[in-house]
């Protein structure tokens, strides 16, 4: 079988608002409450094992998987959007 006989793999996308949606699923809040500034302790007040949850579900959703040291460089919505959109 050649190549382009092979169906195609979908990729999920990596996009600002694919992102967006899955977070504020995860984490049952509306987009709107959602800024790059938001800090995900101190505002949405997730401790360490949610915050754990929630990069969980977003790497197996988006199909991209963050290096130890990137996830705990985390801290706001804006470097969840660094990381995964990069």
């Amino acid at each position: 079988m050649n190549a382009s006989a092979l169906p195609a793999v979908s990729q999920p996308h990596r996009t600002a608002t694919n992102l967006m949606h899955k977070l504020s699923s995860e984490l049952r809040l509306p987009n709107n409450r959602l800024h790059s500034f938001t800090r995900l302790r101190e505002d949405l007040f997730l401790d360490t094992m949610d915050i754990e949850l929630l990069l969980a579900s977003l790497e197996s959703g988006l199909e991209y998987y963050l290096t130890e040291e990137e996830a705990n460089q985390i801290e706001t919505v804006g470097d969840l959007q660094h990381y995964f959109l990069r």
